[in-house]
């Protein structure tokens, strides 16, 4: 087997995980907020190297576990040590315990998408749906709830927000070890979730489509914080849709059975 990677989308992986690095470094000092838009930018080069190997229809399996260590670093240990940085300590070894169980879930997803894909027999044609919450989703959350935090501080109030989510920030503070429980076992089950890094960039979408597009694209202008939140929580929560709507089909037709 020949060992070897393309100049892109390798730039984009290296730069995934050298904004993960870059915001462990960060959480380290207490810069919570420059730590969290490092991991969103780490997302964002997670999926153009995704976008731009299926441009260009390169194939490389050292690049693909590439990409996962990279993964495994900005969207498992990163948000992890953010958390942990924040709020996580106060919970002593319970704590220590809980963001292990993350990191552990994490580096369990990727290893299995990779096994997936490894078996597949057609390796050209891309999944529509991945089974488990991808780490990059779950690291979003984290990372949104992290940014709502920073809004409702004193020195936020000037800045651009949803006030309805702001609220809810005591709330969501309390529940942050649930939270994280709660993403450490989605990213493990089977669970369906869209896979979003299988759009081209010169494919045909209807209107409706791109209308949702340029909305999301505007509200991220005029609210980040708080549209981040939205999406990453929507994109949570359809997994679970999904699984009761199947559930529901099949009961309805056991019924009529």
């Amino acid at each position: 087997m020949n060992l070897f990677i393309y100049i892109f989308p390798t730039i984009f992986t290296a730069g995934n995980m050298f904004c993960g690095f870059w915001s462990i470094v960060l959480s380290v000092k207490g810069e919570f907020i420059k730590s969290s838009w490092l991991i969103i930018l780490g997302i964002l080069f997670d999926g153009l190297d995704g976008v731009f190997a299926r441009a260009k229809k390169i194939i490389n399996f050292l690049g693909i576990e590439l990409d996962s260590l990279s993964d495994f670093i900005t969207f498992c240990i990163s948000p992890i040590v953010l958390l942990w940085q924040l709020v996580m300590y106060k919970y002593g070894f319970g704590g220590v315990m809980l963001c292990f169980l993350y990191i552990f879930f994490g580096a369990i997803r990727l290893a299995r998408f990779n096994v997936i894909f490894y078996s597949k027999e057609d390796k050209s044609k891309p999944l529509k749906y991945i089974e488990g919450l991808p780490t990059p989703a779950a690291a979003g959350v984290i990372v949104s709830i992290v940014l709502l935090i920073s809004l409702s501080t004193k020195e936020a109030l000037t800045r651009r927000h949803l006030t309805l989510f702001i609220s809810f920030v005591p709330v969501i503070l309390n529940f942050i070890p649930a939270i994280i429980l709660l993403l450490s076992i989605l990213m493990v089950t089977k669970l369906r979730y869209l896979k979003f890094n299988n759009i081209r960039l010169t494919q045909k979408v209807s209107f409706k489509l791109f209308s949702l597009i340029l909305t999301i694209i505007l509200l991220l202008f005029a609210y980040p914080e708080s549209s981040i939140f939205i999406i990453f929580s929507i994109y949570v929560l359809s997994g679970l849709v999904d699984y009761l709507l199947k559930m529901y089909k099949i009961s309805k037709t056991k019924y009529k059975s």
